[in-house]
C-alpha cells in the first residue's frame, strides 16, 4: 500500500467516525427532546391527579362541615324551643300569680 492510499482510507475512516459522532450527537438530541416531553406530560398528568385529590378532599370536608353545622343548629333549635317553652309556662304562671294576688286584694279591700 502507497502512502496516498493509507492517507485516504485514514481521511474515510476520519470521516465514518465524525459522521457517526455526530449522528449519535443528534440522536442524543433527539432522546432529549423526547425524555422532556415525555417528563412534560407526566407532570402534566400528576398536576391533574392532584387537582382531582384536592378537589375529593374539598368535598368531603365541605360535606363533613355541613353535617356538623346542621347538627348544631339542631341543637341550637333544641335548646331555643326548650328555652322558649319554659318561658312561655313562665308567663302564664306569673299571670296567674299576679291575677290571684290582684283577685285577693280586691277581695279584702
Amino acid at each position: 500500500m502507497e502512502k496516498t492510499e493509507i492517507l485516504e482510507r485514514i481521511k474515510e475512516a476520519e470521516l465514518r467516525v465524525e459522521q457517526d459522532i455526530s449522528k449519535a450527537q443528534e440522536e442524543s438530541k433527539q432522546v432529549i427532546v423526547q425524555a422532556k416531553e415525555e417528563a412534560r406530560k407526566i407532570i402534566e398528568e400528576a398536576e391533574k391527579e392532584a387537582e382531582k385529590i384536592k378537589e375529593e378532599i374539598l368535598s368531603k370536608a365541605k360535606g363533613m362541615i355541613e353535617e356538623e353545622k346542621n347538627k348544631i343548629r339542631e341543637q341550637w333549635n333544641s335548646e331555643i324551643s326548650s328555652v322558649e317553652k319554659k318561658g312561655k309556662d313562665n308567663a302564664w304562671n306569673a299571670a296567674e300569680f299576679l291575677y290571684n294576688e290582684f283577685i285577693g286584694m280586691v277581695e279584702h279591700a
